[in-house]
């Protein structure tokens, strides 16, 4: 009964000592994501990484009011930027939308960023994520075989809010009307206010440090609602309003930037000034942009050359200021030195 007993506590012990032994593998609870996330979550609940980019040759940061003024009035000097290895991000303040909404604003942005990556001389990749700016955020497209190229868009909606010129736009309500809003479309919507625009400009410039500015032209003396189509001397009101936003822009945002104003619509009334390639390489990156929009190039139509006033800007670069200077008078730069 004693070696029974003596053999039957042994037993109970080595039990014991297993459930002693095995306790905390089971009460210890799983590992949550919380605590100890694997790589696989982690990597996809975090943002995308920041692409690294070289920008030792400078970067210039262009604003303008549509998708296609760039392509139409800065180049050829948007696509010798890129050429010499420049960073090259450009700013589109409004959607371009003329009033049809996010789906014809998407179709420009196709267009625009075939255009780019055309100038690039690259495959036509891009990776769009949200560019934070101060308390904003805004979309921007980076061309993944040249990060230097980025688009940066505002997307503020484009109607005319009367029967067409001579009338106001979004933009250029807020630029002239006191206390007028407006609201950006999807995916990062936002309203605004004159003075949240300029302080959201004055930000980006801060934010992207550029050795150069690209604008439109301010200088338009016919006031917004007296403005019409095709005549002597007129500019859309978003040129118009666009570059006095930047302006007062960068008059908050003093630094070390060259500053550049571009002759939009008026450039047409001067004299051809592109040789005959540089005319020939910025007529081709222009219809890349116009065969994804179809207000430029409609369905059907034979878009193997420019329809309307287009084909007169394609033969033309001018700098606004003093006046409308040829393309080789550079002394339409001017310098913004800060403290």
């Amino acid at each position: 009964m004693k070696h029974f007993l003596t053999r039957q506590s042994r037993l109970s012990a080595r039990i014991l000592l297993c459930l002693i032994l095995t306790q905390p593998l089971i009460a210890r609870p799983a590992p949550t994501v919380e605590a100890a996330p694997s790589h696989a979550a982690s990597q996809a609940s975090a943002p995308p990484p920041s692409m690294p980019v070289d920008c030792e040759q400078g970067k210039v940061l262009s604003f303008v009011a549509h998708p296609d003024d760039d392509l139409l009035f800065m180049n050829p000097d948007q696509d010798d930027a890129i050429k010499e290895g420049r960073c090259v991000h450009t700013v589109y303040l409004t959607a371009g939308d003329r009033g049809e909404g996010l789906g014809y604003t998407l179709a420009r942005e196709r267009g625009i960023k075939a255009a780019y990556a055309s100038m690039a001389d690259t495959t036509n990749d891009w990776r769009t994520d949200g560019l934070r700016v101060g308390r904003h955020t805004l979309v921007r497209h980076i061309l993944r075989a040249n990060a230097r190229v980025q688009l940066i868009m505002l997307r503020l909606p484009d109607p005319w809010l009367g029967t067409g010129w001579g009338s106001l736009t979004p933009m250029s309500r807020v630029e002239s009307v006191r206390h007028a809003r407006v609201r950006s479309y999807a995916p990062y919507p936002d309203t605004y206010t004159r003075r949240e625009l300029v302080h959201l400009l004055a930000d980006l410039i801060r934010q992207e440090r550029p050795q150069a500015i690209r604008l439109m032209d301010a200088s338009i003396p016919t006031p917004y609602r007296s403005l019409c189509w095709r005549c002597a001397g007129h500019d859309h009101p978003d040129h118009i309003a666009g570059a006095r936003l930047v302006e007062a822009a960068m008059a908050i945002t003093p630094g070390p930037y060259v500053h550049t104003a571009y002759l939009n619509y008026p450039s047409q009334e001067r004299q051809a000034n592109l040789d005959t390639a540089r005319a020939a390489r910025k007529t081709a990156i222009y219809l890349r942009y116009a065969k994804d929009d179809p207000h430029s190039c409609p369905p059907g139509t034979d878009c193997s050359k420019p329809r309307g006033p287009e084909a007169a800007w394609v033969k033309r670069q001018y700098y606004a200021r003093p006046t409308g200077l040829p393309l080789q008078a550079r002394t339409a730069q001017t310098a913004s030195s800060g403290p």
